[in-house]
């Protein structure tokens, strides 16, 4: 696949997330106070429009800042980059499988998507089960760690260094998307994103153990 060309097997792939995440969670992503932060994720976040000039100049940002960063920072930004690995993964998988397999392929609204009845068997024929523990560990541990940032006292004071560095060496695109996710995440309560975060640990377990016939254990 050409760079820059989305290759429309694993757009199906995230447009299945997309659905599914918005029926799933639809009563905490329909909260007016979490409602900008679901909109940044799927439409910023988890799209393929742009993904690898996004990642490459997300790479290229962290390797030159990170040797003034704490260790705190630097291991928070490194987990949010493994997980785009592992996510990256996981769906190229299933799009591979799904070019072969295309009477998995339903459509609602003039969308594409994998029939979610279906979901649990494709995740057991595409995806080795630790690989699927491994991202939803580290789905919970991004979501508790950039909350906790987005809420400490001095983040706003942080931020306004950040962006005149941005500027100065070129990396003003990348700053704006962070910008973004800060700014959506400011007007979730805590009660409502512990709430949030336990019912995905629940629900995303559950589901995994259904599809592996396995039993999870997450720290």
């Amino acid at each position: 696949m050409k760079r820059g060309v989305v290759d429309p097997y694993h757009q199906i792939v995230v447009n299945t997330y997309v659905r599914r995440s918005r029926l799933t969670y639809k009563e905490y992503f329909d909260q007016a106070q979490t409602r900008p932060l679901a909109d940044y994720f799927f439409e910023k976040i988890y799209t393929l429009e742009g993904k690898a000039e996004r990642d490459e100049l997300a790479m290229k940002t962290y390797n030159r800042f990170k040797g003034m960063l704490s260790e705190k920072s630097r291991g928070r930004i490194e987990n949010l980059l493994l997980l785009n690995e592992v996510t990256d993964k996981l769906d190229q998988q299933m799009a591979d499988y799904l070019r072969d397999n295309k009477k998995l392929i339903v459509e609602h609204d003039g969308i594409k998507h994998i029939d979610l009845k279906k979901l649990p068997q494709i995740y057991k024929k595409c995806n080795r089960f630790e690989d699927r523990v491994e991202q939803l560990k580290l789905v919970v541990h991004n979501l508790e760690s950039f909350f906790e940032l987005s809420k400490h006292p001095l983040a706003g004071v942080v931020m306004r260094p950040v962006s005149l560095a941005a500027r100065t060496v070129g990396f003003t695109s990348l700053y704006k998307v962070f910008e973004e996710g800060y700014n959506a995440t400011k007007p979730v309560s805590k009660e409502v994103f512990f709430e949030f975060t336990q019912y995905v640990r629940g629900h995303e377990t559950q589901f995994l153990e259904k599809a592996y016939k396995k039993h999870i254990h997450l720290l």
